[in-house]
């Protein structure tokens, strides 16, 4: 990058001060004087000749191609081809089967949770196997504690401060999903075989986590600090997590299910904020929810920002859940959440349920 910016400035420096250059001549020898009629007149000369040359081989041969192409009668415009027919107009063109560009349509499903669902769900954590899951769990752990020390987790006094944490949270969030998704992509095409439906469900997670994103932004824009730090973020781990995949596609879903579960631990302690009076965010209990949030999740036009977090750490659960299940069964097999699903709120084989703890401090941790 260096090299091509300093490559680009001496390349303007040049052209720049080939132009003072060619000025200075310029004033010095006026059009009439002796040097200009010598050596450097007579290169101008044959210069502007050329130009006019070649100006006149293209109006000869655009000439030519448009007498083959409609005879000695000029191009029409398209204008006068709609006028004649000759190609439909905008309003005369089928309308498409599917609603490409209706507000209410979304290729990837809509989360619908009913009320259990979203209440009873529950702090997991499926014990490691191996030694890629001790590897994982530890890249896990490393993360959340410099995550924690950089925002100051879990001593959050303020409204923006939380809302810095889910922002960059879900910013990191919506990237495994997709690279997982793009490298099964390449995958199919490579092998020219089916995917046996694993790619809808990693597109899906990815574009579930971007909504988290977008629901929070209509609460607080990110400064430019801010978004420079998620750009050498996402740099960096998407590059590293892209790297990993290649290398073992079971680590990184295992590595993927460990995170979703410290997003679970996160969301119960902003609900057990939420409800405590006089907290930093114990007016979200009243706030209304963005539109955003209530078209996607179909919420009730009543809903406030705590129904807001209770969807997304249901959607935090779900994830966890596919990615245990994507981790521990062979990388060919078939997606076993297919249209229909399996409750994706449940518990996968070999985890096993926390009980919740009260205090907000030691959920934190």
């Amino acid at each position: 990058f260096f090299f091509g910016l300093c490559l680009f400035l001496n390349m303007f420096s040049l052209g720049r001060g080939s132009t003072a250059f060619r000025a200075a001549v310029r004033a010095a020898y006026p059009v009439h004087s002796p040097f200009n009629v010598g050596l450097l007149g007579a290169s101008r000369t044959f210069t502007s000749q050329r130009r006019e040359e070649k100006r006149a081989q293209r109006v000869e041969a655009q000439a030519e191609l448009t007498k083959y192409l409609y005879g000695h009668c000029p191009a029409p415009t398209m204008e006068e081809e709609v006028k004649n027919r000759s190609v439909p107009s905008d309003a005369e063109l089928p309308t498409p089967a599917m609603p490409l560009h209706s507000a209410n349509f979304r290729f990837f499903k809509n989360p619908l949770y009913t009320v259990d669902q979203v209440r009873n769900v529950k702090i997991t954590h499926r014990p490691p196997m191996g030694i890629r899951d001790t590897v994982a769990l530890s890249g896990v752990g490393i993360m959340r504690t410099v995550f924690d020390k950089v925002t100051g987790y879990p001593n959050l006094n303020s409204e923006g401060a939380w809302l810095h944490r889910i922002l960059f949270l879900e910013t990191v969030a919506g990237v495994p999903g997709f690279v997982a998704g793009m490298m099964r992509h390449m995958r199919s095409l490579r092998r020219m075989q089916r995917d046996q439906g694993w790619i809808h469900t990693l597109l899906e997670e990815a574009e579930n986590e971007r909504m988290h994103l977008l629901t929070f932004m209509n609460l607080k824009q990110p400064g430019i600090l801010f978004r420079m730090a998620v750009l050498m973020t996402q740099g960096v781990f998407a590059n590293g997590f892209f790297a990993a995949y290649m290398l073992s596609p079971q680590l990184c879903h295992r590595f993927v299910g460990y995170l979703e579960e410290e997003a679970v631990r996160t969301y119960t302690h902003c609900l057990q904020v939420i409800d405590t009076p006089g907290s930093a965010l114990h007016e979200w209990n009243w706030h209304p929810a963005p539109e955003i949030a209530k078209e996607y999740w179909r919420l009730a036009p009543d809903a406030t920002m705590r129904d807001v977090i209770e969807v997304v750490r249901a959607d935090e659960a779900c994830h966890r859940h596919v990615n245990h299940v994507f981790s521990s069964i062979d990388y060919d097999k078939r997606n076993p959440f297919g249209p229909q699903g399996v409750p994706e709120l449940g518990i996968a084989p070999d985890e096993k349920v926390e009980v919740p703890i009260q205090n907000s401090a030691q959920v934190a941790h």
